[in-house]
């Protein structure tokens, strides 16, 4: 079932209208809630994850999505636990190419208490629930069925929550992918469990 819902859907993909020759300065809702700065910033975010996890096997960006997305459900269906399969040293990288108040508009750091044998309070990346980057969730979501559900999902638990998780991952293909608005979301989403995964840093 899994693979005839991966073709329609890679189809639809491939012949409808998309907007990935497009860039987020062309889109009306970044440019009512971002400046100029941050959008360009956001770019960057969003072609530093195109270029993760795209490669010579698929014909467009659209497919990547779309492949990427049912290997985050598979492989958590199969083990219970997933890998966004992104370099966390050219995140890191990234992030010191962005302006410190772009990164301030979507993401904040907070206390990752000790834990176990853990004795250290770690930083823990997380959505910033008063930025910019919230605000475009919350308007998107009024156009997009599945990004209001997210968003509604972040509203009550004020961060990445399992629920959201949950969302994109079993819903990913109703997210309206060939929007470049949805990539972002996408991009920003698994970017954000990346870091979280992987960084080990002093509170």
């Amino acid at each position: 079932m899994k693979k005839i819902t991966y073709i329609l859907i890679a189809f639809f993909l491939t012949s409808c209208f998309s907007e990935s020759n497009s860039t987020l300065s062309t889109d009306n809702l970044i440019n009512e809630t971002f400046n100029k700065s941050e959008i360009k910033d956001l770019q960057h975010i969003l072609d530093f994850f195109n270029n993760e996890i795209c490669n010579s096997n698929y014909g467009n960006i659209n497919e990547c999505y779309l492949n990427y997305c049912l290997e985050i459900i598979t492989q958590f269906e199969k083990t219970g636990t997933f890998n966004s399969n992104l370099n966390f040293e050219k995140q890191r990288k990234l992030y010191s190419k962005i302006d410190n108040n772009t990164f301030n508009e979507i993401w904040v750091f907070q206390k990752n208490l000790p834990l176990n044998e853990r004795k250290d309070t770690l930083k823990n990346l997380e959505l910033n629930y008063e930025g910019k980057y919230r605000n475009f969730l919350n308007e998107y979501g009024k156009e997009n069925i599945e990004i209001k559900k997210y968003d509604e999902s972040y509203n009550v638990s004020a961060g990445l929550s399992p629920s959201m998780f949950a969302e994109m991952a079993e819903n990913y293909e109703l997210f309206k992918i060939t929007k470049l608005k949805t990539k972002l979301v996408i991009a920003i989403h698994y970017m954000t469990l990346n870091d979280q995964n992987w960084r080990n840093e002093k509170y």
